[in-house]
């Protein structure tokens, strides 16, 4: 025998509401999930495929994590299994979904799940006109985030999952506060991935819970083949004919550099730069004093950065003096990735291009090589002049 998890029992009970997402009668023999996620780049998740259930894994929930945590999906009106005893029970697929960070949201669109959405974490950074949209005609709440969450609202909207991030400094987390209220929570840990299209892949996890694996499949197979069609356009370019690239910028007296095996640098190399760091085997971010970073990077040829504030030369220059210094100052390739700001200073990089990776290549291809992409207007980056 096996025993039914409480939201199981729970979904028994409205499953004329569910219509074709709940079974009537139980087959024991039946594959449920005929349709089956395959990863190819994420390294952070996976997930185990059973008759009626699926066994989610996220291996690294946040950086320096000691253990994974897991999410027992499960066919509704079906049984659980009963050997995963501590492990959440989510009925799947889901119905009712609040997110609490903006990289969540296009996977909604992507899988047709907006009318799923029920609540975001902060409607200000939200750039989706979908979403700002159903926030308008009260379809969507704003529950806040963190270990701020507003619990009480997330209790009336008698949600299915509330999907967040986490990071190491618990107390700033939401997930241990909503699940002592016994709220199922699912911590999505895209940005824990070395690689774009590795974060990008993170649309099968939310696919998961929609038992869309079939819809995900394809669209991320569609955003792979125009990733390496546009990495294709300058796989020829020699060693000496790529330009040197930095990025990263001051702050409160340290300078973050992306690391060599970081995303930023793999797409820096299959753009057709050269990464000054390259050498370096970190896939995390490098704190470094202003004098290290000029010492290596003073002469290069491009700078991309990522500052929301910063919209021409005259303002990098006023945030520090020093920056003029770089030869990239004079010869104007200073490349911000703050071209799609909504009016709150939401960045819609941290949300539609975590699913357009391809876009983002095309944007540093077209600021490398312009010449390989002579149609291409930039997206996500702009020229800062």
């Amino acid at each position: 025998m096996r025993k039914m998890c409480f939201w199981a029992w729970l979904a028994l009970g409205v499953s004329a509401a569910n219509g074709d997402d709940c079974v009537d009668t139980y087959d024991p023999a039946k594959d449920y999930f005929p349709h089956k996620a395959e990863l190819q780049y994420a390294e952070s998740f996976a997930i185990e495929y059973f008759d009626n259930y699926k066994v989610v894994t996220v291996h690294t929930p946040w950086p320096g994590a000691q253990e994974a945590v897991q999410y027992l999906l499960v066919q509704r009106g079906t049984p659980a299994p009963e050997r995963y005893d501590g492990v959440q029970c989510i009925t799947v697929p889901i119905q009712r979904l609040a997110v609490l960070s903006t990289t969540q949201l296009p996977h909604l669109e992507l899988l047709d799940a907006l009318e799923n959405l029920v609540a975001v974490g902060d409607i200000e950074m939200v750039n989706s006109p979908g979403v700002t949209q159903r926030f308008a005609a009260d379809k969507v709440a704003e529950i806040g985030h963190g270990a701020g969450v507003n619990l009480e609202l997330v209790l009336e909207l008698e949600t299915d999952v509330v999907m967040t991030v986490a990071s190491a400094q618990s107390q700033y987390n939401a997930h241990p506060v909503l699940q002592q209220a016994g709220v199922a929570v699912a911590i999505n840990a895209e940005y824990t991935e070395p690689s774009l299209l590795g974060r990008t892949e993170w649309l099968k996890f939310t696919a998961a819970f929609f038992n869309a694996e079939a819809l995900a499949e394809k669209r991320f197979a569609d955003i792979v083949s125009q990733y390496q069609q546009y990495a294709a356009l300058v796989q020829d370019v020699p060693t000496d004919q790529r330009p040197t690239v930095f990025g990263g910028s001051l702050w409160r007296d340290t300078w973050h550099v992306a690391g060599g095996k970081s995303y930023a640098a793999q797409l820096v190399a299959a753009a057709g730069g050269s990464y000054l760091w390259a050498d370096d085997d970190s896939g995390g971010s490098l704190p470094l004093d202003f004098e290290a970073v000029y010492e290596k990077a003073h002469a290069a040829d491009v700078w991309l950065t990522m500052r929301n504030e910063w919209h021409s030369l005259a303002e990098v220059q006023a945030a520090d003096e020093r920056y003029a210094a770089f030869a990239v100052f004079n010869s104007g390739r200073v490349y911000n990735a703050n071209a799609r700001l909504n009016a709150h200073g939401g960045n819609d990089y941290w949300e539609s291009g975590l699913v357009e990776p391809h876009i983002v290549l095309a944007d540093f291809i077209k600021i490398l090589h312009p010449d390989r992409l002579p149609d291409h207007a930039l997206k996500f980056y702009k020229k800062l002049d």
